[in-house]
C-alpha cells in the first residue's frame, strides 16, 4: 500500500504525493496559501488589507541527500527533478529553479551547501491563492527550522521575498502575500497594515456563514505583463493627479481617474470589512465583496469574463451574501460568502453552471513542521 498523508494534515493531497515520491523522508514542512478577503491592489501602496491563510498550501518532504550532491528537488506539480546549482540563476524569469536558487542566495546559501533531497507539491493551482509565496516560504522556513540559516522575522523575510518576486519572476508585487502566510492565524483573518508593519488577527465571527473558493477555469499568469501594466496605469494616474507614487490618496481627496477610484474606495472597504467581520455581519460583508468586485472589474480592469460570470451567478443564488474575485485577478479563483448550510447546494449549482471544484476556505495558520509519525507511514495522528 502506497503511503498517504494523515487525514488531519493540511493540503493532504499534496502530502500524499510527497510521501509517495520520497518514502524515506525524515522531515515534513507545510506553508499555507492565502486568500484575500478584501483589499486587492493596495498592498503595494502601503495599504491595510484583510487576507487569511488557508489549509490549502505547499508541503515539502525532505531526506538526507547522497554524498557529494547538494539540494536535489523533485518539483512534483511540474514533473521535474533537478540538482540545483548557481547556474540556474540564468534560467528565464519565473523558472522555479531560478527562483529557488535566488531564495537560497538571499539567505546566504549555495545550493551545493544544502545536502538534502526534497519532494514538494501544493494544492494551490489556478492562480490567486499565492502559490509562489507559499513555495518560497515552505523552503525558507524549513531551512530556518533546520538551523542552517538564522531565523528571520516575518517582515524582514517578506521584504526579501518581495524583491525576489520582482527580480526573478518579473512581478512587481506587494508585501501582502508572504506576510499573510507567515503571520497566519488559525481560525482568524489578518488585518495587515503594509506600511505600519502591523498585523492583527480578527476571528471569523460568522456563526452561520462560510467563505468558499470557486475556480473560474481561467488559469492566471502574472508574469505575462498584465499585473505590471495595471501598476503602470496606477502610477500614471497618481502622478497626473498630483499624489505621491507610493500611497493611497486620502479618503477625503477628490479623485477622477478609475485606478485611483479603486484604490481609494478599496481601502475604505477594508476598514468596513474589518468591522463587519468583528460584528459577524455577513450581509454587510457580502455587500462590500460585491462592491469590491465591481471596482476591480470596472475601475481597475483586472477581471475577466469568466470571473464576472462566476460571481454574478453566485450572487443570484439563495443564501449567497457576496462574491468577488480574489488576488490580483486576470483569472484564478473567486471568493464566495454564503450560508453554512447552503454551501452544498451553492457548490452544486455553480458546478452545473460550468464552475466545478469549489471548496471551503478555512484558515490554515502559519508555516510549520508536520510531525514525522503523522506522515511517514500515512497514519492518523
Amino acid at each position: 500500500m502506497e503511503p498517504e498523508a494523515p487525514r488531519a494534515w493540511p493540503a493532504r493531497d499534496a502530502g500524499s504525493r510527497v510521501c509517495r515520491a520520497l518514502p524515506r523522508a525524515t522531515q515534513f514542512y507545510f506553508a499555507p496559501g492565502r486568500v484575500n478577503l478584501m483589499g486587492d491592489h493596495i498592498d503595494y501602496l502601503g495599504g491595510v488589507v484583510l487576507p487569511m491563510s488557508l489549509r490549502s498550501g505547499t508541503i515539502l518532504a525532505a531526506a538526507p541527500g547522497a554524498p557529494g550532491v547538494g539540494l536535489r528537488v523533485q518539483a512534483l506539480d511540474v514533473g521535474e527533478t533537478a540538482d540545483l546549482t548557481a547556474a540556474d540563476l540564468t534560467r528565464p524569469l519565473g523558472d522555479w529553479r531560478r527562483r529557488l536558487v535566488a531564495l537560497l542566495s538571499a539567505l546566504g546559501l549555495a545550493p551545493e551547501a544544502v545536502p538534502w533531497e526534497v519532494a514538494v507539491s501544493g494544492t494551490l493551482a489556478g492562480g490567486g491563492l499565492s502559490s509562489s509565496a507559499s513555495f518560497a516560504l515552505v523552503f525558507a522556513r524549513w531551512l530556518m527550522h533546520l538551523g542552517v540559516v538564522p531565523a528571520l522575522p516575518p517582515w524582514a523575510l517578506g521584504v526579501r521575498l518581495q524583491r525576489l518576486e520582482a527580480e526573478h519572476a518579473g512581478v512587481a508585487c506587494g508585501l501582502m502575500d508572504p506576510l499573510a502566510i507567515d503571520l497566519g492565524e488559525a481560525g482568524a483573518a489578518l488585518r495587515l497594515d503594509c506600511r505600519g508593519q502591523a498585523g492583527e488577527a480578527i476571528p471569523l465571527n460568522f456563526d452561520e456563514a462560510v467563505f468558499a473558493l470557486v475556480p473560474s477555469g481561467v488559469a492566471r499568469q502574472l508574469a505575462d505583463g498584465g499585473y505590471n501594466r495595471v501598476r503602470g496605469r496606477l502610477a500614471e494616474a497618481l502622478q497626473a493627479e498630483g499624489f505621491p507614487p507610493d500611497a493611497i490618496p486620502p479618503a477625503e481627496a477628490i479623485v477622477r481617474r478609475p485606478p485611483l477610484r479603486h484604490v481609494q474606495s478599496e481601502q475604505a472597504r477594508v476598514f468596513a470589512a474589518c468591522e463587519a467581520l468583528r460584528a459577524g455581519d455577513a450581509d454587510a460583508f457580502g455587500a462590500l465583496m460585491n462592491a469590491s468586485h465591481r471596482s476591480l472589474a470596472e475601475d481597475y480592469g483586472v477581471s475577466v469574463p469568466a470571473l464576472d460570470h462566476l460571481t454574478a451567478t453566485a450572487r443570484a443564488l439563495p443564501g449567497v451574501f457576496g462574491a468577488r474575485l480574489t488576488g490580483a485577478g486576470f483569472g484564478g479563483w473567486a471568493l464566495v460568502l454564503c450560508a453554512r448550510d447552503g454551501w452544498p447546494e451553492v457548490r452544486g449549482t455553480l458546478a452545473r453552471a460550468g464552475f466545478p471544484g469549489g471548496v471551503l476556505a478555512e484558515p490554515g495558520g502559519r508555516p510549520r513542521s508536520l510531525a514525522l509519525e503523522e506522515g511517514r507511514y500515512g497514519q492518523d495522528p
